[in-house]
């Protein structure tokens, strides 16, 4: 504590504990929501429910959100779990070094571990959700107005998605990490700003179907990260015209994942020294 290494020596360091960062995520994942009945079920009943009350008001009370999409509910459904891993890890990267300061400030070890640890258990307790995804996006087919969705050889590639999208939400949260061990006061706030990205990232809506053409901030908004990622899940499912899977979507995904990391990775370390202290 109270020591910054060089960026290389440090990046090295962070590398050597991978297993270390494997072995806490799992065992955090496992642990999660031991206390309550239903135990680990809840990590995939949330973002049912979430995706529920969604399908209901943005699929059938206001079907006109999403004008040309074949299956609205499976657009949705596809849009609200991926979302639940970009949230959830913001969100426990937020809240790592305030709730890790024990284990801070009794080891010595690079602090950048614990948000990634934190991002990977969230990434750890996706696995389920995602395959609760796969199942409740073909059962929204048996639903009236809605269009099939059969498996395709594409789902082969959602575990390269989620990677990317894990890879993306890491950088995320180390900057907000950051910021987070230096004024806890924003863990109030972002549960609003998160909210916000779901709606301005197309969460329950085609946004190139709600922006009007020529609008200044269409661009910002079609290809800002986070809108990306929904894109390109809702893309390897196939099961919409309006959505194609493009090399230039995957493109524009490993770039914003490579991007952010790299930037949330130097802005942590830059306060390396900070972490654990009073």
């Amino acid at each position: 504590m109270g020591i910054r290494p060089p960026l290389g020596r440090y990046a090295a360091q962070v590398w050597q504990r991978r297993s270390f960062i494997w072995n806490l995520s799992a065992s955090r994942a496992y642990s999660k929501n031991q206390g309550s009945y239903l135990g680990q079920s809840w990590a995939v009943l949330r973002p049912m429910l979430d995706a529920a009350v969604y399908v209901i008001i943005f699929g059938f009370l206001f079907d006109s959100s999403a004008p040309g999409i074949d299956n609205r509910a499976a657009f949705i459904t596809i849009g609200t779990f991926t979302y639940t891993l970009f949230q959830t890890s913001v969100m426990s990267g937020l809240n790592s070094i305030p709730s890790n300061l024990q284990l801070i400030r009794s080891h010595r070890f690079p602090r950048a571990v614990v948000p990634l640890a934190t991002v990977m258990t969230e990434t750890v307790l996706f696995a389920p959700i995602l395959v609760a995804m796969l199942v409740i996006t073909m059962v929204t087919g048996l639903l009236p107005g809605m269009g099939a969705v059969w498996p395709t050889w594409s789902w082969l590639l959602l575990p390269f998605a989620a990677v990317l999208l894990a890879i993306f939400s890491s950088g995320v949260a180390m900057f907000f990490a950051r910021v987070g061990a230096r004024a806890p006061d924003i863990a109030n706030a972002m549960p609003f700003i998160l909210t916000l990205g779901r709606y301005a990232s197309g969460g329950m809506f085609l946004i190139s179907a709600m922006i009007p053409e020529g609008a200044w901030y269409r661009p910002i908004l079609l290809h800002q990260p986070v809108a990306i990622y929904l894109e390109l899940f809702r893309a390897v499912f196939g099961n919409e015209s309006l959505i194609p899977m493009t090399p230039m979507l995957w493109l524009e995904a490993i770039l914003w994942a490579v991007v952010v990391f790299v930037i949330g990775f130097l802005y942590f370390w830059r306060a390396e020294e900070t972490y654990g202290r009073d």
